[in-house]
């Protein structure tokens, strides 16, 4: 047919490649371009508040508050800012805890690791910023930096099983988690990067 032939000659003039039998995408494309989905606060102790913002995760109340993501990857970096000391706070790693003890305080160093003072073991104060470096791939598995100064002795060799991060609060403490890198106020350090959730097929 003269529709077939002004279709064959086209494909030819295009090096034999027809638009209309062009291979179709595997959808790879639409998965990297998928924002990865935003960290939350997956269990938490029952007097415990969080709120969300733009600037990160708000946690104050009395307790403790656990991500909802597993730490998977290697090397993973996220920070957390004190607005308020309070009665005191902890900032570490723990398994998924549940019950009773989300209404304690992190830190047995059987179920949490967490660091409640600073590089020079004085409490925390306003506007510090907490950087925690965890993961599997390195050792030790567990750093701190307080304002970007290393905690040397806070540093937990090895974490066996998964773990999740986590924050806890006393009385008027309140503390705002930041995952997202572009509110990080320091460099992770290294090869690691933001907490970075398995991306679910669909």
């Amino acid at each position: 047919a003269r529709g077939a032939g002004v279709r064959v000659a086209r494909a030819d003039a295009m090096g034999g490649v027809c638009g209309c039998c062009l291979p179709r995408g595997d959808g790879l494309d639409e998965e990297r371009l998928t924002p990865a989905p935003k960290i939350r606060v997956g269990r938490r102790g029952t007097t415990v508040r969080v709120s969300e913002g733009d600037e990160g995760i708000l946690v104050s109340g009395m307790g403790t508050a656990i991500a909802d993501t597993v730490i998977e990857q290697d090397a993973a970096y996220w920070e957390v800012r004190v607005v308020e000391p309070g009665a005191g706070v902890q900032i570490g790693v723990s398994y998924a805890l549940t019950g009773h003890l989300l209404d304690a305080q992190l830190g047995d160093k059987e179920n949490s690791w967490s660091i409640s003072s600073g590089a020079d073991g004085a409490p925390f104060a306003v506007d510090d910023v907490i950087g925690v470096a965890y993961g599997q791939g390195d050792i030790p598995n567990l750093r701190y930096f307080h304002n970007n100064i290393p905690i040397e002795d806070a540093t937990v060799l090895r974490i066996r099983g998964e773990g999740y991060p986590a924050v806890s609060v006393c009385s008027d403490a309140q503390l705002l988690w930041v995952f997202d890198p572009k509110r990080f106020k320091y460099d992770p350090p290294g090869r690691h990067t933001e907490v970075r959730p398995p991306l679910q097929m669909l």
